[in-house]
């Protein structure tokens, strides 16, 4: 196996996108719609996110690590209903990874998310190389 295909590995991929986050953050600023409390956003959280995504823009592997920073986003979004600050590394893996392939299933088959073929090629090939490994 080659050292690029390993970097495709998930537990890889998490850990690199992990380390740009910061070390604990505070979810308290939670503002939710009276009328639907389904429907709620935590204060600056979106744009946290946006800005840790647009730091591997550029990368060959781009498509893997935006979709993975919106899968933690979502994830940390999630999780701040039931409690006030989060620390990112203390994630459950299996949560983010559930969250990180359905939106690489989407990526991959609708394009309207405008990825190019490239991209699809690499979504592939890490359902490819991660399928066949046991979680």
């Amino acid at each position: 196996m080659s050292k690029a295909d390993s970097e495709l590995f998930f537990s890889v991929l998490l850990e690199r996108v992990l380390h740009c986050w910061p070390k604990s953050i505070d979810v308290k600023q939670l503002h939710a719609d009276k009328s639907r409390p389904d429907l709620y956003v935590v204060s600056g959280l979106g744009a946290m996110g946006d800005s840790i995504a647009e730091g591997f823009d550029g990368e060959i592997d781009a498509v893997l690590v935006t979709v993975l920073c919106d899968a933690v986003t979502s994830t940390i979004r999630s999780a701040a209903l039931f409690c006030t600050e989060i620390e990112p590394a203390l994630l459950r893996p299996d949560t983010v990874r559930e969250n990180f392939e359905k939106r690489l299933h989407r990526a991959e088959t609708n394009p309207d998310l405008g990825w190019k073929e490239e991209d699809i090629l690499l979504i592939r090939r890490y359902f490819f190389l991660n399928n066949k490994r046991c979680r």
